[in-house]
């Protein structure tokens, strides 16, 4: 019990220090999400410490995850009119980024003759860590996987995500918002957050339409994936 305790409070407050640290120097390598999750790996591989260890602390703050994503609510209340008449506007491109997510995915992990196991696992790569659990077991995969391609995702599209909007320069927040929910869920939403109320909103409710909509077409993925591999 004990350790459980340590865990979660050095968890918490190595948040909490990269947190402030951000808040000095916002740059993106320097986001809380990123920085608390290196130390930590830093500090198991160090010690040499297993995860499974770790996690008997861990996991009662991923349980916390999808308590705290309510919070997210709050922006979408703020603009809730704006949201509406946009609404089909972010159903279409649910639609369409899970159909590139997966049809990019898969080319390209086939193309480097990733296992067909990998490809399934990693199929919810896209949605929260909650959904992508529930989603592995509907298509009987690994947790482990699914949860890694979410962490992997979440990360590189905090990293770049806004990087390739401002390169190709769109500039509406509508479209901005859209694109870093329904890329890298949460942690492109906190990018989002930083931007505006109408930024955020659309990117908080992309999360879980992008979400629903990729549980419902899992079948599809791995039909077509049992068929062209």
């Amino acid at each position: 019990m004990i350790n459980i305790i340590i865990i979660i409070i050095l968890t918490i407050l190595l948040y909490l220090l990269f947190y402030n640290i951000y808040q000095i120097k916002p740059l993106v390598l320097l986001h809380p999400n990123i920085t608390t999750s290196l130390t930590i790996i830093i500090i198991l591989l160090v010690w040499n410490i297993p995860f499974s260890t770790y996690n008997q602390g861990g996991q009662y703050i991923t349980e916390l995850l999808g308590i705290c994503i309510v919070v997210l609510a709050v922006p979408m209340y703020e603009t809730f009119s704006v949201l509406m008449k946009n609404f089909k506007i972010i159903i279409l491109s649910s639609l369409f980024s899970i159909y590139v997510t997966f049809i990019s995915m898969f080319a390209f992990l086939k193309m480097f003759g990733i296992d067909k196991e990998i490809i399934l696992g990693l199929l919810p790569k896209s949605i929260t860590s909650a959904m992508a659990i529930e989603a592995s077991k509907i298509i009987n995969t690994s947790e482990s996987l699914a949860v890694l391609g979410v962490i992997i995702t979440g990360i590189s599209g905090a990293i770049i995500g806004r990087l390739i909007l401002n390169l190709f320069r769109i500039k509406n927040p509508i479209a901005r918002g859209c694109a870093l929910g329904m890329a890298s869920h949460v942690m492109g939403t906190s990018q989002a957050v930083e931007e505006g109320r109408i930024t955020g909103s659309f990117s908080s409710l992309s999360i879980p339409i992008t979400g629903i909509l990729t549980i419902i077409h899992l079948p599809v993925f791995v039909y077509l994936v049992n068929l062209l591999y």
